[in-house]
């Protein structure tokens, strides 16, 4: 049988060795240098971040959203004959009443002349509302 050989406790079996006094040298050549520690850190970190730009897929163009086309309303539909006849007398008869009904309003507002534009306002509607003109009628409006 072999015999297990021992250790001597003279051979290193509780001594720590030189590891304390490298740890030491270590500290004070980091602390001695440190400026230069920095800017190889920052040289490392600028060589990673241009080697994984130069590495990423490139990126889709950037294509501007269209220019919104101004709203066209659709064309009027082409009249003729009776239609056209009926659509000019109405056309007419439209111009005519909004005529007179400026012409009202104008000879109310005259008429009233102590009263506020809207006080103005709500005389005329009143009036209109009743489907009555002054130039039509030849009738006066009430007076106030």
């Amino acid at each position: 049988m072999a015999a297990k050989r021992r250790r001597s406790g003279s051979k290193g079996g509780g001594t720590i060795g030189c590891a304390p006094f490298l740890i030491l040298i270590v500290i004070a050549l980091i602390i001695q240098y440190w400026w230069v520690l920095l800017i190889a850190a920052g040289l490392v970190a600028m060589t990673v971040a241009l080697v994984r730009t130069a590495n990423a897929p490139a990126r889709p163009a950037r294509v501007p959203p269209p220019k919104p086309q101004p709203a066209v309303a659709p064309p009027p539909p082409v009249l003729s004959g009776d239609d056209l006849t009926a659509h000019v007398r109405a056309k007419k008869r439209a111009g005519r009443v909004r005529d007179m009904q400026e012409w009202d309003y104008e000879w109310i507002r005259l008429s009233h002349p102590g009263k506020s534009l809207h006080e103005v306002n709500d005389i005329a509607n009143a009036h209109f509302a009743k489907g009555r003109s002054i130039g039509i009628d030849g009738e006066d409006p009430p007076a106030p």
